[in-house]
């Protein structure tokens, strides 16, 4: 761990260096570097993760066998026919997907951010760094639907070039298709609490209905394998659905404070929908395993929604709703003025114990111990 522990240091070194200089080119470099150790961790990992040798490793040799590996899309296909043109060993693959993956995210983050440190933090503590490693494909697919959300903040002129990012996405791995709705989120809330949270329970309820359902609609399709052997059971992620659903309830809380007050805007509709459907999705995955897959392209925002969402708290109004429920019995004054940063705390201690009981107390991911493909003999603990 103490890898990881060393490239979340470094990132938010950099990012304090950038938060100090003024000059906008020494920010642009400081931003760089703030990437470069999650790409380096990245890049030069060796059999690392679960799909890391039982898959791409395996792709790849097929593919420089010129054998074609059948379930893999077109771009992803273009992309290890390149780097056998150069070499016969898969690392060049690794390197150029992670360049891909940590930039379009991290970048993007870093742009878009109410908070950059924070997001770094959410990006590793949240499990999405080590998700990364693994289901990479995927992950490339969302970094780029992550990066091309921003045209939805502007005219629906720029709504074109959203759907063609997708599209490229999905040219990496089908299932990017889904982000397409997006396009239908950005305008109206279309979510409530009051029938999401009851959907979340039927689904609960329904679930082995739900996935006779599913199983129609996948049996003929590439995801077809999902509904057979380990993948084809459901799984009720408690810690994951409990995390969900409170970032849930604390950004429509957050929303329906500054709707009273009209400091609404674009980002607060996109963002409180991303994160209904990342709940409901989620749940989902007590029909199938696979939901909890697609529920990653709407939870990945949490990056960037959840430092947006706390730049967006009403400190003055919710101070004054908590002196009217204690009747003045008590001061909140020093509260208003820390409140911001004591939230931040909070969230981060609570991504640091789902990130301790998934990561580090069960290794989810089986990214420990790291090794490099500098010392493949030597394991980091």
């Amino acid at each position: 761990m103490i890898v990881y522990v060393l490239m979340l240091i470094l990132s938010i070194l950099f990012l304090i260096l950038e938060k100090k200089a003024k000059k906008r080119w020494i920010k642009i470099i400081c931003c760089i570097m703030a990437i470069m150790p999650f790409f380096i961790v990245s890049a030069f990992r060796y059999d690392l993760g679960t799909d890391y040798t039982r898959r791409y490793v395996f792709d790849y040799n097929r593919t420089l066998q010129g054998i074609d590996v059948p379930n893999l899309e077109i771009l992803f296909k273009a992309i290890m026919k390149f780097c056998i043109i150069f070499t016969e060993e898969p690392y060049l693959m690794f390197a150029i997907t992670s360049a891909i993956t940590v930039g379009f995210i991290l970048g993007t983050s870093f742009k878009k951010s109410q908070d950059k440190i924070l997001s770094v933090c959410i990006f590793l503590l949240g499990g999405f760094f080590f998700d990364s490693l693994n289901i990479m494909r995927q992950y490339m697919a969302m970094s780029l639907v992550f990066f091309g959300y921003q045209f939805l903040l502007k005219s629906k002129k720029w709504y074109l070039t959203y759907i063609l990012t997708v599209i490229i996405a999905t040219l990496i791995h089908s299932s990017a298709i889904i982000m397409l709705v997006l396009v239908f989120f950005t305008k109206k809330m279309l979510v409530s609490w009051k029938w999401v949270l009851p959907v979340c329970i039927i689904i609960v309820l329904l679930n082995e209905n739900l996935m006779n359902i599913l199983g129609l609609i996948l049996q003929n399709s590439r995801f077809g394998v999902y509904l057979t052997g380990k993948f084809a059971e459901g799984e009720f992620s408690y810690l994951f659905v409990a995390e969900n659903l409170a970032i849930y309830l604390a950004m429509i809380y957050i929303y329906s404070k500054n709707k009273k007050l009209d400091n609404i805007q674009t980002q607060d509709i996109l963002f409180l929908n991303i994160q209904a459907l990342a709940l409901i999705v989620m749940i989902l995955g007590v029909c199938h395993m696979l939901f909890i897959r697609t529920a990653l392209y709407f939870s990945i925002f949490q990056v960037i929604s959840v430092p947006y969402y706390i730049s967006k708290i009403p400190t003055t109004e919710i101070i004054t709703d908590l002196k009217k429920i204690t009747k003045n019995k008590f001061k909140f004054n020093r509260l208003e003025k820390y409140m911001k940063k004591i939230v931040t705390a909070v969230v981060i201690l609570c991504f640091i114990f789902a990130f301790t009981r998934t990561n580090i107390l069960v290794n989810t991911n089986e990214v420990l111990p790291y090794k490099t493909i500098i010392n493949k003999e030597i394991e980091i603990k």
